[in-house]
């Protein structure tokens, strides 16, 4: 756009400065073929444009009508390599120079001279625009990178968070069973002896039974609060991706979607991924394993493949397989194995018919 400014510039200047000299029907000729030799030279560019510019060069040698409009050849040059072809257009004027009117010479070489410098300026602000825009994409691009990586920070924190907070949920559900369930234990079989060694004595019967009846029911609430932390505690994406990281057979790709789930089918998952890693280990030459877990609108998706040719008919793979089975039929699902370029695993389990 800016250098249809500067040709516009250029244009209007020609025009005054023909005005210093008589027209004729040919100068009206060399407008033209001006104006159209530069709009191709605009268009074609290097080599093409060389040959256009010494076209109208040749024909301003040998009529001086071709002059006035040279300056927009001119400005077409200034990107001809090597240097000195930029400075031909002085040989036309050289050769008029007797015939030519010396204020229309003189004007026409400054306006020759600010072509070149009018090019210059705007070839110096489009390389300092482009190498601005570089930078500003540049710059959008690692902004980009660095908001990625923020986010990547933040599920990490969040995961490590979370983590911290199972493993909490963990000691103090171990604490509680291992301390107060122990102690009241304890304190239930005492009391058990004080009602066989005070057996007989009415009141103190009484007594004890509503002591003994109260420690039972302390008991059964510790125990269910524990299994409930336990419960809680049991996060399916960290334990898989724990179970994954530690396995060293060999790599192990995993795909994880899924929401919140049934604590018996995390259960479930978690005991049919580590049983098929066992089997992949034990039974298989592979290379490579894939484990995928996805939550669909109506069911629970689990597949775990890898590409091991070795059969797997051993009485342990058999009976490890048959265990997976059973645990997906308990919730009404669909179990699956193949052995087809690789040994394949895939279970469904709908959601309408967990078990409970």
């Amino acid at each position: 756009m800016q250098k249809l400014i500067d040709k516009g510039l250029l244009f209007a200047l020609c025009l005054l400065i023909l005005l210093l000299k008589p027209t004729s029907l040919l100068s009206l000729a060399a407008l033209l073929l001006a104006v159209t030799l530069t709009s191709l030279c605009s268009y074609f560019e290097n080599r093409p444009g060389i040959y256009l510019y010494g076209t109208y060069l040749l024909l301003c040698c040998f009529r001086g009508e071709f002059l006035a409009f040279l300056p927009l050849l001119v400005y077409d040059a200034a990107e001809l390599s090597p240097l000195w072809l930029r400075f031909t257009w002085v040989l036309p004027l050289l050769i008029h120079f007797p015939s030519e009117d010396i204020l229309f010479w003189a004007g026409l070489a400054l306006i020759c001279m600010s072509s070149l410098l009018l090019h210059r300026r705007t070839s110096t602000f489009q390389n300092i625009r482009q190498h601005f825009y570089q930078e500003q994409d540049r710059t959008k691009e690692r902004e980009l990178t660095l908001q990625q990586m923020n986010r990547s920070l933040m599920e990490k924190q969040d995961y490590e968070v979370q983590l911290a907070t199972l493993s909490e949920r963990n000691r103090i559900a171990r604490e509680i069973h291992d301390n107060v369930g122990h102690l009241l234990t304890r304190s239930l079989l005492q009391l058990r002896a004080l009602q066989v060694i005070n057996q007989g004595q009415e009141p103190m019967e009484e007594n004890l039974a509503s002591v003994q009846a109260t420690l039972t029911d302390a008991m059964n609430s510790i125990r269910e609060s524990v299994h409930n932390l336990h419960d809680e505690s049991l996060d399916l994406q960290i334990q898989i991706t724990a179970l994954v990281g530690e396995y060293k057979f060999c790599p192990v790709k995993l795909h994880y979607d899924m929401g919140e789930l049934p604590k018996e089918l995390k259960y479930t998952f978690l005991a049919i991924v580590r049983e098929a890693l066992s089997n992949i280990a034990r039974h298989s030459n592979a290379t490579s394993a894939s484990v995928t877990l996805l939550e669909h609108p109506a069911l629970y998706q689990l597949v775990i493949e890898d590409n091991g040719t070795a059969s797997r008919n051993s009485s342990s793979s058999g009976i490890g397989l048959q265990n997976m089975k059973d645990r997906v039929e308990a919730f009404q699902g669909i179990f699956r194995a193949e052995q087809k370029r690789g040994f394949k695993i895939f279970i469904s389990i709908p959601k309408e018919r967990e078990a409970l």
